[in-house]
Order: C-alpha cells, then structure tokens, then sequence
C-alpha cells in the first residue's frame, strides 16, 4: 500500500466521526467515549439500543476488542467481569449469545462471530495488560470454536454461526461476515492449527463464489448443500446485502485485503448514479434497494472501501441513526483503518517477487 494511500486512511479517520458532532458532543469527548456513555453500563453491560435494550454477545466482545484499541483497561475489565458472570453459562468456553434486561439470558446458544471477537480481544488484552491469564482464556475459547463451530462438508472446511441450528441436515446455513479475517489470523497465530488457515480459505472462497445481484455483492446468509454444487443465498434471511455483510468489508480492510474485489462491489453498489441516496441494503434477487438511506455505519464502511474522505458531503450518506449498532461499525471502520494499513503493506510485499 502506498504512502499516499496510507495518508488518505489516515485522514478518513476523523472524517469517519465528523457526522457524529452535534452541539451536544463536547470538544473534550473522543468517539470511544462517547459510545461508553451512551452504550456500556456502569456493570459493563453493553447495550443494543435498536433491540429492546438486550445484550448479546457481540456487542460484549466488541466491547472489549475497542476498550484494548483505546487502552482503556478499567472499561475493559468492567465489560470483561460482565461477560464472564452473565454469558459464560455453556459448560464450553463459548458464550451464550443473548440476554435480555428483564429475564437474563433466554437462548444460550452461541454466535461464532462473537466468540472469534472474544477471543481477539482476550488476546489483545494479554499483550497491553499480561499477567492476567487473558492469553490462556483466549487459547481455550479458539480450541472450542474449532471444535464446537468447525465442521467439514464437500472438501470445505467452515463456520457454522452458531453450536446448533445451522444444520438442516440436506444444507448448511451460513454467514459470510463470520469469516472476520484479522481475528482469525491472529487465532491461528497464537493457536496454531491446520484448521484456521482453511477457514481462512474458505473464507476468501466463499467471498469470491457467492456474488449475487445487479452489483455482484454476499448475501447476509447463504447456504451450503452436502451434495455439492454453487452456495446459494438462503431463502429467508440471505435475499440481502444488509446487516450482516455489509461488516465484511471492515475484516477485510483490517487484515491488509484492500484489493479485495468486494472493495470495489461495495464502492460500485454504494455510489451508483441511479441511487436517490446510499441505500442501507439491496435485495439480491431483484435489486430491490432500501427506502432509506444508510446510517453512519455505512457511511464509515463506504470511507473505508474507497478511501475517500468526503462521501458524505452530498447529504446522500446522511445517518439516520446513531444506535449501538451503527456507532460500533463506525468505531470499528476506524480501527480497521487505522491497523489495515500496515498490514495492507506487509501484504503486497509478501507477493513481491
């Protein structure tokens, strides 16, 4: 990656926050402290103010993974000790993935893109704060993930989102944005297996086999059939680019993969002329786009994929919302920007001649 290119990250960087400065956000708060207020407890409970104010453990792991990028150790260790005492009720080391306010946790299955965060985080955590045994938990969370969420179909070694349910005996149903690539090097790193850099693999498979639509973009969920043949988009959930994929780019970004042809689909989708404004999803069937435009999350992740700083300009990329949801894809675009960039470097050089 190239200087320039490198410069151009960096300026995004405040852009990415610009929208989220209101006569109400005071000049000595940071965008990470802001999120603390309006979205982590004084528990430690991170809450999802766009789902009737639960907790799951997604947005516990983000939790952590940003308290380790802005070196916040007490917020971290609040989130940490929250997470511990409320989800980690399997009997594996894998989390249960939701809990309401009222009633705690009602499903206690597990969600296998919330576990490679928790993982990440504990890791991190180990090299900004060793001593605490955080390395030996994150160790003992990737050897379940492997063994709980890893399963072998067709000569494909892949996620399954969660520790059942996923399974229809005739297909898989899968998620794309699971695959968060830097998570899953770095487990590989430090838990060293032949089975992540399959999945790492499989990954950056799936990305380039399971294009769909007008803008040749991932579904939100896709299935696998055991008797073979392409992956498909699932019928109920997978008939959009939404929620779901629309984080891939940021994992892909933060891993160095900025010439990802999915980079260039998102930018291609996103700034289309015939669009009255940046859509927050299409259907994938019939390119059918959203009758309202995307959130400031969005507008991070189209920064990121072009590397541009004024794409909202225009008001086309207005937020319409500053939820849970939307700042954390906004904090995490920011991040990924921020490590991406290095690691963009290192890989370009490692297929230098």
């Amino acid at each position: 990656m190239s200087a320039s290119i490198r410069r151009r990250a960096a300026l995004a960087l405040p852009s990415i926050w610009a929208s989220l400065s209101p006569a109400a956000l005071h000049a000595e708060q940071t965008p990470w402290s802001r999120y603390k207020q309006r979205f982590v407890t004084s528990s430690g409970r991170v809450v999802d103010t766009g789902n009737a104010g639960i907790s799951h453990s997604e947005g516990q792991a983000w939790g952590m993974l940003l308290a380790t990028i802005h070196d916040d150790r007490p917020t971290f260790e609040r989130i940490f000790r929250w997470t511990r005492a409320n989800l980690a009720i399997r009997g594996d080391r894998l989390l249960a993935w939701r809990f309401r306010p009222i009633g705690g946790v009602d499903d206690i299955n597990s969600a296998t893109d919330a576990d490679i965060f928790h993982a990440w985080a504990l890791l991190r955590a180990d090299e900004r704060w060793p001593g605490e045994g955080y390395r030996a938990m994150a160790l003992a969370i990737a050897h379940d993930i492997l063994r709980v969420s890893c399963r072998q179909i067709g000569g494909r070694t892949v996620l399954m989102p969660g520790a059942w349910g996923f399974d229809h005996g005739t297909h898989l149903v899968l998620n794309p944005s699971y695959y968060v690539f830097p998570a899953l090097e770095a487990l590989a790193a430090a838990h060293p297996h032949p089975a992540w850099p399959a999945l790492i693999a499989e990954g950056e498979r799936m990305l380039l086999e399971a294009r769909y639509g007008r803008w040749s973009l991932p579904a939100d969920w896709v299935m696998l059939r055991r008797r073979g043949g392409p992956i498909e988009p699932e019928p109920v959930r997978g008939d959009r680019f939404g929620d779901d994929a629309v984080r891939l780019p940021i994992y892909l970004a933060w891993s160095g993969r900025w010439q990802a042809p999915l980079m260039r689909q998102v930018d291609s989708f996103w700034t289309d002329p015939a669009h009255p404004y940046v859509p927050a999803w299409v259907t994938l069937s019939e390119n059918r786009i959203a009758p309202y435009p995307a959130s400031l999350g969005h507008a991070a992740i189209l920064r990121l994929a072009r590397l541009r700083v004024a794409v909202t300009e225009s008001g086309q990329a207005a937020a319409t919302d500053l939820g849970y949801y939307s700042s954390s894809l906004a904090l995490l675009a920011a991040a990924a920007a921020a490590e991406g960039t290095d690691r963009g470097e290192r890989r370009i050089a490692a297929l230098r001649p």
